[in-house]
């Protein structure tokens, strides 16, 4: 069964080589975002009213997943359209080459003025590559945060930023922006004014109680300063809003990202808002490749040769579609002779989605769920469907034979400071 969104879109005006047609786009990150805490994802408490808002205006993919539950490799996948494996970017401290085209140069092709106002460590130009096609990639900040480290540029900074940006914008072009907030990642620092919750109402655990207090006043504070930013963004601009991917709240004994691939860590929001569409929610199966392309898709830009995702506004999208995610566990080889052992290292995690079944594989242990009746995925029914494990499996089996890691290209040295602030981070070993 095919599945396609066409049908919320009136027509785009075709581009005519005037870049005085194409629509200005921003895009809207935030780090370490699960969908299902914020209230237009049905979440109890109201920490995202601006996102709400939002959500309202434009349309809500329900079921989309990151490539690895990792920054870097997350966004690098969104921006080339390619798996995290196949550039060779499956952890923190890796980066894009100059052979993946960017989403951004192919924006910059067409005549858009380009920005980026960043705030994550592990994306910063040195570390990540993705500088690459920005007339401006923002990531001068050296601030300690809590006076612990320096990974983070805190919301409110991000957004004044931005709107200085904007405010100097040449009337000329068109601009594609990407603006990306990093206040929901760990540590989280609880956020007196931004508490939403008021009411201890289910109250069972004291540690997770606190953390996930503290976990959501970080969203609320970010979602009031998306809104601000809204608030300062030429009329008629198309948003594309998402997350890298999602959190651990201390589900399955875990407590942050990137090691395990539940769906707390691996589904993310994505909501697009548009003159030309018409709002409402789809279950269409999405995934982080697919990012690029349909951005693209928005200003009627080609996709360049090799891009893997689909245009999810414009393409049909098969209800069964195959989607193999892995993780690779974030961690960045600390020693030199290590790296390019660890550049040619497998993933430490593999997973595949076919409609409502999930199968997770790690070495021997396997398990399977079904994410529509147990979205908590709490019952392992691998033993009961042998058959289906063995189905599913061999689906991970072909996919991993057919998409090969790249180990081509060095990985980038890292200063002691890029070491010590991932080790804080918690993406070293």
């Amino acid at each position: 069964m095919y599945i396609s969104l066409i049908i919320y879109l009136c027509v785009f005006t075709q581009n005519s080589g005037d870049v005085n047609n194409y629509p200005n786009i921003l895009l809207i990150s935030v780090d370490t975002l699960r969908a299902n805490h914020l209230s237009c994802y049905g979440y109890e408490y109201p920490t995202s009213p601006n996102i709400d808002k939002l959500a309202e205006k434009g349309i809500v993919f329900d079921n989309c997943i990151a490539e690895v539950p990792l920054t870097c490799p997350s966004f690098s996948s969104m921006f080339t359209s390619k798996f995290p494996r196949t550039i060779g970017v499956t952890r923190n401290g890796l980066g894009i080459s100059e052979e993946d085209i960017s989403i951004t140069e192919l924006f910059k092709d067409k005549g858009y003025f380009t920005f980026c106002v960043q705030s994550n460590w592990t994306l910063k130009a040195k570390l990540s590559g993705l500088k690459k096609g920005f007339d401006i990639y923002d990531d001068d900040f050296h601030v300690k945060r809590w006076g612990i480290f320096s990974p983070e540029r805190i919301a409110d900074e991000v957004t004044q930023k931005c709107i200085d940006i904007i405010k100097k914008l040449p009337e000329d072009k068109p601009f594609f922006g990407w603006v990306h907030y990093s206040d929901p990642h760990a540590p989280y620092h609880f956020r007196k004014k931004y508490n939403v919750h008021h009411e201890e109402k289910g109250r069972k655990n004291e540690k997770t109680y606190k953390t996930v207090k503290s976990y959501d006043s970080e969203i609320r504070f970010t979602d009031e300063q998306i809104g601000i930013l809204l608030e300062n963004i030429p009329e008629n601009t198309t948003i594309v809003f998402v997350a890298d991917h999602g959190e651990s709240l201390y589900e399955h004994n875990y407590l942050g990202h990137g090691r395990k691939l539940y769906q707390n860590e691996v589904r993310i929001p994505l909501i697009i808002v548009s003159p030309e569409i018409k709002p409402g929610r789809t279950e269409i199966p999405v995934r982080g490749i697919d990012i690029g392309p349909t951005i693209l898709g928005i200003a009627n830009i080609q996709k360049s040769k090799g891009m893997l995702g689909m245009d999810v506004l414009n393409e049909s999208i098969d209800k069964e579609r195959v989607r193999v995610i892995e993780t690779y566990g974030g961690a960045v080889p600390k020693i030199p002779i290590l790296r390019s052992l660890m550049k040619k290292s497998g993933p430490i995690m593999q997973s595949v989605i076919v409609e409502d079944w999930k199968l997770i594989v790690k070495g021997n242990q396997k398990e399977l769920y079904n994410i529509n009746e147990d979205p908590k995925e709490i019952n392992n029914m691998a033993k009961k469907y042998p058959e289906k494990v063995s189905k599913m499996q061999s689906i991970i089996e072909k996919w991993t034979k057919n998409t090969p890691i790249n180990n081509k290209k060095d990985i980038k040295k890292l200063s002691n400071e890029d070491l010590e602030i991932l080790r804080s981070m918690g993406y070293l070993e």
